[in-house]
């Protein structure tokens, strides 16, 4: 039967309303030491709304940087309307306290000065805007260091789904970026970059003539060569983790996982959930991955067609295993997820939450996080 630790609560309006969840859980009993591949028993902690604004706000990237975490995320009246690039900055070193919360200190003191009623206090700042071009800034990635976070921006053409292409910018203290330039060929999408041992990798897409995945690597984060061709076809949206003895597993959204082990010369596939927008990563000996899927797949008590939901991969059979659906408002336009480990039973899934798409339309997206405590499973049979 379900189980929650902790509340859930939405941070931007008055009175921290409660939400509820809709899922199920794996209860399992564990013993012996875990071993990668276990499945565990999925707690949530805490889930929040943590942005909206009205707008459509959506395709998150979540990073620590320098004593801090930066929300990014893409900010527009709709889903298919021009965009511009956003950041939300936590309070301290805290996933559970941000900039753009009506409790914030700034707005707290400000709503004391006007003298404007604390009960109920008024929506929180808004979110500090980056990057705002004449074409449509369709998302970011971003790639943090210990000493430089570098954002990846893929463009399009305003009212059209042709990629222009990517673009980096980086910072040094969190606050000031540099201007963006082209980073690798024109019309090719970055998604989700990742470091390993010391090596950046990152999955790009292309859309247009000879469609395919290719793994491109970098050792500064600036210059990105070919490793290889993961796939042809009509492929986008590819997130990696990599296991201790290098093993990277590409995850894409057509349904597809990839499995090489170094150089990533020579890649297995095997079919999958599809998962919009997908999200990997490991948590201790866990593998994680979420995206947005069809309810009908993965039905639960919640309204609307579509859910954010949350898998388990074993890395050796490449076994999906579901595990929940996050929470949803309308269960509309929702989902790319970002997953971030805190330590090694902990993580931080965010993704966005918005109505049901039409063309053209003004939509509104909220930004939800959840913090997941995994449990020891025990491994399947």
């Amino acid at each position: 039967m379900p189980r929650l630790v902790g509340r859930l609560y939405d941070r931007t309006t008055p009175g921290h309303v409660p939400f509820a969840v809709a899922g199920c859980l794996l209860l399992m009993t564990f013993s012996g030491k875990p071993t990668l591949g276990d499945r565990p028993e999925v707690l949530l902690e805490r889930v929040e709304k943590v942005y909206a604004d009205g707008k459509w706000n959506g395709r998150l990237s979540v990073v620590p940087f320098q004593g801090r975490y930066y929300t990014f995320f893409r900010s527009a009246v709709a889903h298919d309307q021009d965009g511009a690039i956003r950041v939300i900055t936590s309070i301290g070193n805290s996933t559970t306290r941000w900039s753009s919360s009506p409790y914030a200190q700034v707005n707290y003191e400000a709503t004391l000065k006007s003298g404007k009623s604390l009960d109920p206090i008024a929506h929180g700042p808004v979110a500090r805007v980056l990057f705002d071009t004449k074409l449509d800034e369709s998302e970011m990635h971003v790639l943090a260091t210990p000493e430089r976070m570098f954002g990846y921006i893929v463009y399009l053409s305003v009212n059209s789904d042709t990629v222009v292409g990517t673009r980096v910018a980086y910072t040094d203290n969190g606050q000031d970026w540099s201007q963006p330039v082209d980073v690798y060929k024109p019309g090719w999408s970055f998604w989700k970059p990742r470091s390993f041992q010391g090596v950046h990798y990152v999955v790009a897409d292309v859309m247009t003539g000879n469609r395919r995945l290719e793994l491109l690597r970098s050792r500064d984060g600036l210059k990105w060569t070919k490793v290889s061709t993961i796939a042809a076809g009509k492929l986008t949206e590819t997130d990696l983790v990599f296991l201790d003895d290098g093993t990277a597993l590409a995850v894409a959204r057509q349904g597809y996982v990839y499995k090489a082990a170094p150089p990533y010369t020579k890649w297995i596939a095997k079919k999958a959930p599809h998962l919009s927008g997908p999200a990997v990563a490991r948590v201790g000996n866990t593998i994680l991955a979420s995206g947005r899927i069809a309810t009908a797949n993965f039905p639960d008590g919640q309204q609307g067609e579509r859910r954010t939901a949350l898998f388990t991969i074993d890395p050796f059979t490449l076994q999906y295993t579901w595990i929940m659906n996050m929470v949803t408002q309308w269960g509309g336009d929702l989902s790319y997820p970002h997953i971030l480990p805190l330590g090694n039973d902990r993580a931080l899934l965010a993704w966005y939450d918005g109505e049901r798409y039409q063309q053209g339309v003004p939509k509104r997206a909220d930004i939800f996080m959840a913090v997941l405590r995994l449990l020891p499973g025990r491994r399947q049979p």
